[in-house]
């Protein structure tokens, strides 16, 4: 016999109103929520995500494509080049300037052309850099907990990582009132206590069970921090320099050599 009090057909969920919203206002009300509970609960997002849960949250690698990419925007907003290019090294005095433009033309070579070229290939390899910079993360996260998948320990270095940007990109667009270099310093500490910060609240609900269990892993990614560094500033290094033999017959260290004379003379 049927229940008179069950209803006859399905209740809208969570997901049909997130869906009305986007079809009417062209906005995923899920964006409001991930955000703030990316920022606020860390670990209740990454619940989700290995719940399976995509009603709640906008899906964590997604999240973090949009993000990732929001940081190269920031940077061509204000004008600064998101790769290794000959503006590092005319930008610090007229002078200078003046110098590494004539060294350019003595080899024969056109500054907008060599700059095309290395962004050409930055924007190609900014990607496997990346992967190449996770993979620690991954080896430690996996070592701290060995039953978890390396997907499940992928969500949550970019958990972690969204949580850093969502604090770290709105300081960086200050740049546009400022000094970049300032202001992305600024964006590069606040944004990296924020990571760690998130690491250890996802650390002491998925990963340690005391908190000198916590204090001690959060440590452990810390200390990879510097090899992260190492790991994408000679990728990006040898990119460069690649680039240049490859396709101008140059080098890039002569580039940087000539431009550390210059300085000291």
């Amino acid at each position: 016999m049927a229940d008179s009090n069950r209803p006859d057909d399905t209740r809208p969920t969570r997901a049909d109103a997130d869906d009305v919203a986007d079809a009417i206002i062209g906005v995923d009300t899920r964006i409001f929520r991930t955000i703030w509970d990316t920022v606020v609960h860390t670990p209740r997002v990454l619940q989700a995500a290995y719940d399976g849960d995509r009603e709640r949250y906008i899906p964590i690698i997604r999240m973090f494509l949009v993000l990732f990419g929001m940081q190269f925007a920031i940077m061509a907003f204000v004008g600064v080049p998101a790769a290794m290019t000959t503006d590092m090294f005319v930008g610090q005095s007229a002078e200078s300037e003046r110098e590494v433009l004539t060294w350019l033309e003595n080899e024969g070579l056109d500054r907008a052309a060599v700059d095309q070229s290395l962004e050409r290939a930055a924007s190609l390899t900014t990607t496997l850099l990346t992967v190449l910079a996770a993979l620690p993360y991954l080896l430690v996260f996996k070592a701290y907990r060995p039953s978890r998948s390396y997907y499940g320990h992928l969500l949550t270095y970019l958990l972690t990582t969204n949580a850093s940007y969502l604090i770290m990109l709105p300081i960086l667009a200050m740049a546009v009132f400022g000094d970049f270099f300032t202001w992305y310093m600024i964006s590069m500490v606040v944004g990296l206590t924020m990571y760690f910060v998130a690491t250890a609240r996802v650390f002491s609900t998925h990963y340690a069970r005391t908190v000198s269990g916590v204090i001690f892993k959060t440590l452990g990614i810390f200390v990879l921090l510097p090899l992260t560094i190492l790991i994408v500033g000679l990728g990006q290094f040898a990119v460069a320099e690649l680039t240049l033999r490859i396709f101008h017959d140059t080098s890039f260290l002569d580039l940087f050599r000539t431009a550390v004379e210059l300085q000291s003379s």
